[in-house]
């Protein structure tokens, strides 16, 4: 038997993994994982779906163009990585091992999304 180094659950030497939270058997518990702090900015254009309901496919298709390269752009200008594009939805993420921890002034990220907001003026999209 060997005691799991991340749970403590006593498991069979056939086993290479813990059954109950796969942490490798027989190596010590990893000391360079640990928790990050980000930030998750969600944005979505207001109105999309009754919008795009009666608009021509190609307007909105223009459309989400303009409004994702806007949102790419503030994102990226603030230090963050957009994770995806859901529709008109765009997530951005601030803090992970891609982006820069914090502001040039060691502000945390969270105190820059009126700053963000402020960024994107409407008739950019």
């Amino acid at each position: 038997m060997t005691a799991c180094p991340g749970c403590g659950f006593e498991a069979s030497d056939e086993f290479v993994f813990c059954p109950k939270c796969a942490t490798k058997l027989g190596a010590p518990p990893s000391t360079s994982e640990g928790r990050e702090t980000v930030t998750t900015l969600f944005c979505e254009l207001v109105s999309f779906t009754a919008m795009s309901e009666e608009a021509d496919p190609e307007d909105v298709d223009a459309l989400l163009g303009r409004h994702h390269d806007a949102a790419r752009d503030v994102i990226e200008r603030y230090g963050g990585t957009v994770e995806k594009f859901i529709g008109d939805a765009v997530v951005g993420v601030f803090g992970g091992p891609f982006a820069t921890r914090t502001t040039p002034n060691g502000q945390s990220h969270s105190p820059r999304s009126p700053a963000i907001s402020d960024s994107v003026p409407s008739e950019a999209i």
